[in-house]
Formats: C-alpha cells, sequence, structure tokens
C-alpha cells in the first residue's frame, strides 16, 4: 500500500510552492550549479523520461512535488512529517520554473539503467558516466 495519502502528496506539492519563493540555499546552490536533469528516450516504439537530482556523491529520481528518492525525504517528510519536502524537489521546481533544467536524450534501454540504479540505490555509475561524457 501507498505510505503517502492523497491528502499527503498534495501536502508535499504545497510545500514545494510554497518554499519557492524564499528556498533554502542549499537548493539555490544545486540549481546554480546544474544538478537537475531531465532523462528522456524517445524511440518508434516508446518514450520515456526521468527527473533526477545530480549530486557530488549521490543522485537520486525526483517526481515533480511529489517524490524524492533522498533518505530525507523518506524519514522527515514521509515517515516523521517533520517537513514538507526537501530541498531536491525545491530546487526541481525552480530549474523548471527558470528554464535551467538539464535534458539529456538516451536511449531507452540506457534511461531505464539509471532509472533502476538510482532506485534500488544511491547512485548510478551509468549516469555518472553520461554525464562526465556529456556535460562541459
Amino acid at each position: 500500500m501507498d505510505s503517502m495519502s492523497r491528502t499527503d502528496k498534495r501536502a508535499v506539492a504545497e510545500s514545494v510552492e510554497n518554499s519557492v519563493e524564499k528556498p533554502p540555499e542549499k537548493a539555490i546552490e544545486a540549481v546554480l550549479g546544474r544538478r537537475l536533469l531531465k532523462l528522456l528516450c524517445r524511440s518508434d516504439k516508446e518514450s520515456a523520461e526521468i527527473y533526477v537530482f545530480y549530486g557530488r556523491d549521490r543522485s537520486y529520481v525526483l517526481i515533480p512535488k511529489a517524490f524524492c528518492g533522498c533518505k530525507d525525504f523518506e524519514i522527515n517528510v514521509v515517515l516523521r512529517r517533520e517537513r514538507g519536502s526537501c530541498y531536491h524537489l525545491i530546487a526541481l521546481e525552480l530549474a523548471i520554473r527558470r528554464g535551467v533544467l538539464r535534458v539529456l536524450e538516451v536511449d531507452c534501454g540506457t534511461l531505464r539503467e539509471v532509472a533502476l540504479e538510482l532506485v534500488l540505490g544511491e547512485n548510478s555509475p551509468t549516469l555518472r558516466k553520461i554525464v562526465r561524457h556529456l556535460l562541459p
């Protein structure tokens, strides 16, 4: 069963919206550091996209205004309900609004591999390789 009710999801979205006006410094630094990515794949048979916070040591899958794969979100937003959101989601919203989201097109197999690596852990060797080779 889903650990977050519809009300909780709405609360996360509202928290992100409210935080965009006065974002935490870490969110601003992440946006300026261009750490928010949108990976997408397109083929004749399928298309998909995922949002990623690309950290120095860890990277996380993001669902805008709804979910982050980081431990802070899991513990302090979902379980303890101490916060409405994590800074990764706020940074993603800022990057989207400012038009500074890095968009990387990859093949669909690679996208699946990155998504699986991120969901199963906090890093993706495949993503690190892509970013190292494609971004300046």
